[in-house]
């Protein structure tokens, strides 16, 4: 169950001083309060043979948020024919169905629409996401320092007395590796009939045929976490993501907004585009305890290696340095039994070209990017099963002469300032 306050506010210096009704005008904000719920329920399993599967059907739609809001189908063009308490956005859908094997020594081979198998954050992917195509996976752990198992000692009747289990080891690590190849765009047909459709794009009104190949987001990730039993840990994995091609969907160049332009021009320009993204990607945590007070650091850097592409093709050639995102916080405590208490508090940043936009996290920023700002999480565990969370969150423009582009639920772009407001209590069973 969640309540849910989002508010963005226009530019200052907006062109639009005084607009028509529904047009973002000067120093303007649109804000959305909404009531709602969401209901995730699945089933993971293990078969014969070394396979697995897993099934999870959910609420919603969108592949980014689960949540229906309560009353917002009550219009009679709504599924079912509306009116108080309809069902028209209730509906169930198929989150999650995969297919797995683990017949190889230290393998994972994934294939469906699946966990995000990746080690990541908020900042380059949603966690609501679920990534479709396949996955393949490499783990290895090694221990150092181990003191081994005690010798067998005797009683004089020269039975055998229980040893003492083996000594912990002074250092784990984990070495682990994955690749994705996610299908982003399936192109159909593949060989359409008559002539290949064009496209212009915007900018450069160049013209173009419509692509009739799929498109594929590939991931190719390695990592290490080092492991001090009861005392510490560190995690890193280096990330790259590529692209190959821009599928029937994204084949427009990515523009963003552009703020001088008209507020309802602005909003016309392509958010989605997947053009000249190759990413690098470094999420890092550190965690130890304060006594018995679990504690972490977590930070993220990433940079779109293609980010003078990328700004070119979106009319800006001298903003290609507008590249970089990070995120840095720090966490305190740990949701695992009744009485439990966690917070984390955190820092992002994320430039326009740096990201894909259709990936980030809907909740930060309202997946926009050029946008930084500080957060908040709390959370307490009411019971062993049952918890609430509260989230905040305020963010601001970082170049004001460019947009702030990427899918949204406020309608104003440029966004320069947004606050967001969740309260969640949420039940697990």
């Amino acid at each position: 169950m969640r309540y849910e306050y989002r508010g963005g506010q226009t530019d200052d210096d907006s062109p639009l001083a005084k607009p028509a009704n529904g047009v973002a005008g000067h120093d303007d904000w649109q804000e959305r309060e909404r009531e709602r719920y969401r209901l995730r329920l699945g089933l993971r399993g293990t078969l014969a043979d070394d396979w697995f599967f897993g099934v999870r059907l959910e609420t919603s739609q969108n592949p980014r948020s689960t949540n229906v809001t309560f009353g917002d189908d009550t219009s009679t063009s709504s599924a079912g024919g509306g009116g108080p308490f309809a069902k028209g956005s209730d509906g169930i859908n198929v989150g999650q169905a995969y297919l797995g094997y683990r017949g190889f020594h230290d393998i994972t081979l994934t294939g469906g629409k699946m966990p995000n198998p990746l080690v990541s954050t908020w900042m380059v992917w949603d966690p609501d996401i679920n990534p479709e195509g396949l996955a393949e996976q490499w783990k290895h752990s090694f221990s150092i320092g181990s003191g081994g198992a005690a010798p067998q000692s005797y009683s004089k009747d020269t039975k055998t007395v229980a040893t003492a289990p083996p000594a912990a080891s002074f250092l784990k690590i984990d070495v682990f590796a994955t690749f994705g190849q996610f299908i982003y765009d399936d192109a159909n047909p593949e060989n359409p009939l008559g002539p290949r459709s064009t496209t212009t794009q915007p900018r450069s009104n160049g013209h173009q045929f419509i692509p009739n190949t799929d498109a594929f987001l590939l991931a190719w990730q390695v990592g290490a976490k080092f492991t001090f039993p009861k005392t510490l840990y560190a995690q890193v994995a280096p990330t790259v993501y590529n692209y190959t091609g821009n599928g029937d969907t994204f084949n427009i160049h990515f523009q963003g907004g552009d703020p001088n332009l008209t507020n309802s021009a602005s909003m016309a320009q392509n958010q989605t585009g997947i053009n000249s993204l190759l990413v690098f990607d470094m999420p890092m945590e550190v965690g130890w305890k304060l006594g018995q007070l679990p504690m972490r650091l977590f930070a993220d850097f990433a940079v779109n290696l293609d980010g003078d592409d990328r700004a070119l093709a979106a009319g800006h050639p001298d903003k290609g340095d507008q590249r970089y995102a990070y995120q840095v916080g720090v966490g305190v405590g740990q949701l695992k039994a009744k009485h439990d208490w966690q917070v984390d508090v955190y820092w992002q940043h994320s430039e326009q070209y740096s990201l894909d936009p259709n990936l980030i996290d809907n909740d930060i920023f309202d997946a926009r990017l050029n946008m930084e700002g500080v957060g908040a999480r709390a959370g307490y565990a009411l019971s062993n099963a049952v918890s609430f969370n509260l989230s905040y969150l305020y963010g601001w423009r970082i170049d004001n002469s460019l947009g702030t582009g990427g899918a949204n639920d406020i309608a104003i772009n440029p966004l320069d300032q947004y606050q967001l407001l969740q309260a969640d209590l949420n039940i697990k069973f």
